[in-house]
């Protein structure tokens, strides 16, 4: 080969392109540098950190790829090989050598330790992080690479109602409608349990509206109500189910709790904005400075190595151990075959749900009329039900489990959140293939993705130049990338946008001058869109392809308002906790975006103090 450093532009996983320095010599890859500041941070870190010193170090292509990590694997793999031809090397042969020798020795080891944590995501690392706070020897299991799980994936914003923050924030067109609205719901149709919650919250709006005042209203029973009216739903049996009352009032009362708990513990929030992610209903998102759900992942990682946690990756989690009906402790496995046996006073489920696991899904689905086998999914591959399985394996009773979350606004192709131009939804301009508006963009999620299949799946979000002010974790690079690799379009027309996505100009064009018309008027008499913000009106003219995938499973194991799993017979499993998505009864039949990261942080935190209590 012709010795030299090679530049190459490598296929990633959040961006068209991953930029790569391979350093050669006449017979050996010297060095392997991959600038990853395109990639979604938390995905796929440990391919960067582990593919580039594998390679150099035994002189092959013949890697195997980082489990969950599958497309920048290969984008590394294939960017040294992309440098190899160009130096005038045989990338084929490299591709062709010995895999590098694994260590033979396999070891089992065994633990004693107070809790163990199943899971490594943002319910698993909080859980893990309070336990340390009290004072309790952990370990954590985690069956992939690297941790972070789905809450890595997550789009950032987490929802709490904190008032008197939001006050400093005016209030949207729509959404002072929008409380009269939910006010004026008749009494008879909110379940006995949340009645008197109701009443209280409709005494508070009155109080708002009648004061004149305009800026952002929110409060803890504001929340609690659109938690509950936002999970009331009926599946295709005929079955109603909606959120547990005790459930969601520990939800909503302790979510700002969380965020606090976050700041003291390093996750630095943007005061300057308050936001709220598709499907959430009200502004009150405490969004990160850093990115998405990194932001939460990487900082409550660091602070439970550093603070003595024993995180164990690679190391799948098989089987509990039960002694006299009470949970011991778990039996796991690692990458290498090695078995470990973790004994413990307080076992903690935090694993996730099972959105990843299409066979799981189509089992118990029961909300909607068909799943298709290749529907992609926003979720880690990670998230497959195991958590779900092990409790069943102590007696624990599911609730919930028909009803599968499909996030409406992700990428046609890989299910991805952040491709494309991502808005809060008083932004979200959504039309279907022909170029005119289907539904209310403020919508839940289900209805939104409902409203999309019904348009034939596949729809478009459409922009402007000043949406990028307000785009999740955009930058005119990625932009420009995304463009170039024809996974977002760009125009300086509408008319010209409209063409490259083959719709009929004068249909979008129409679309959106009545758009902005309803952005003056504060009123869509289309839709009954219920916030606006801004128009689209600026060049250049963005259109982002979106299509539902699986996103959250609402189900899970029965848990009370301690964390604790609940059998079939309504008692309590002893040393068994569970918090996030692997535990059912909150979100019901609909999630509203922004809860999640609210409830594994929430009940992650729960779930540790209980624990903690329980086991002294």
């Amino acid at each position: 080969m012709k010795p030299g450093t090679y530049s190459i532009k490598a296929q990633g996983h959040g961006s068209s392109y991953m930029p790569m320095k391979v350093t050669l010599t006449e017979d050996k890859i010297k060095d392997i540098q991959v600038d990853a500041s395109g990639e979604t941070k938390g995905v796929a870190d440990e391919v960067f950190n582990r593919l580039p010193k594998l390679i150099v170090a035994n002189q092959t292509l013949n890697v195997d790829a980082v489990s969950g990590a599958t497309i920048s694997s290969h984008g590394v793999v294939d960017g040294v090989a992309a440098a190899i031809d160009e130096a005038g090397g045989d990338a084929q042969e490299w591709r062709e050598r010995a895999k590098p020798v694994k260590e033979s020795a396999v070891q089992d080891k065994e633990y004693e330790t107070d809790v163990v944590v199943i899971g490594a995501g943002g319910a698993g690392l909080a859980a893990a992080a309070r336990s340390l706070q009290h004072g309790r020897k952990v370990v954590v299991l985690e069956k992939f690479p690297q941790i972070g799980g789905n809450t890595t994936r997550a789009g950032g914003p987490m929802n709490a109602a904190e008032p008197e923050w939001q006050k400093q924030f005016k209030a949207l067109a729509g959404e002072k409608e929008d409380l009269e609205k939910l006010a004026a719901t008749p009494i008879k149709q909110i379940d006995p349990e949340y009645q008197s919650d109701f009443e209280a919250l409709q005494k508070q709006i009155k109080e708002y509206v009648d004061s004149g005042a305009n800026y952002l209203f929110d409060s803890k029973l504001l929340h609690e109500i659109q938690t509950y009216l936002g999970g009331k739903r009926t599946d295709l049996n005929g079955n109603e189910i909606h959120g547990n009352y005790a459930l969601v009032k520990e939800l909503v009362d302790n979510a700002l709790n969380s965020v606090k708990w976050l700041k003291e513990l390093g996750v630095k929030f943007d005061d300057s904005q308050v936001t709220m992610p598709v499907g959430a209903l009200w502004r009150r998102g405490h969004k990160p400075v850093e990115p998405m759900g990194y932001a939460y992942s990487h900082v409550l990682g660091d602070w439970v190595k550093e603070h003595g946690a024993t995180v164990l990756t690679e190391t799948r989690a098989k089987h509990l151990l039960l002694e006299d009906g009470r949970v011991v402790g778990v039996v796991a496995e690692k990458n290498d075959g090695s078995k470990i046996t973790v004994h413990a006073k307080a076992v903690i489920l935090t694993s996730g749900g099972f959105g990843a696991n299409m066979k799981m899904v189509q089992k118990y689905n029961t909300y909607w009329k068909h799943i298709d086998n290749d529907m992609p999914t926003t979720n880690s591959p990670a998230i497959t039900g195991d958590g779900i399985k092990l409790g069943q394996e102590a007696g624990a009773a599911l609730v919930g489990m028909g009803f599968i979350q499909l996030m409406p606004v992700s990428d046609p192709k890989t299910g991805e959140l952040f491709t494309g131009l991502q808005t809060p939804p008083e932004n979200y301009i959504m039309v279907n293939q022909q170029g005119k508006r289907f539904v209310n963009e403020f919508a839940e999620r289900d209805t939104l993705a409902k409203a999309a299949i019904a348009n034939g799946g596949l729809f478009y979000l459409i922009a402007d130049d000043k949406i990028k002010a307000t785009a999740y974790n955009t930058t005119q690079e990625s932009i420009d990338a995304q463009v170039k690799a024809g996974t977002l379009f760009r125009a300086n027309t509408l008319a010209d946008l409209a063409k490259q996505i083959g719709m009929q100009p004068e249909v979008l064009e129409d679309t959106i001058k009545k758009y902005n018309s309803y952005v003056d008027q504060g009123v869509d008499p289309e839709f009954g869109k219920s916030a606006f913000n801004l128009k689209c009106k600026v060049a250049s003219f963005y259109a982002t392809p979106r299509k539902p995938a699986i996103h959250h499973t609402m189900g899970g194991l029965k848990i009370d308002t301690d964390a604790r799993v609940i059998d079939q017979k309504g008692s309590v499993i002893k040393g068994l906790y569970a918090a996030g998505e692997v535990a059912g009864g909150i979100h019901a039949g609909n999630r509203l975006g922004g809860n999640s990261l609210a409830d594994i942080f929430t009940f992650g935190r729960i779930a540790a103090n209980t624990a903690f209590a329980e086991n002294k």
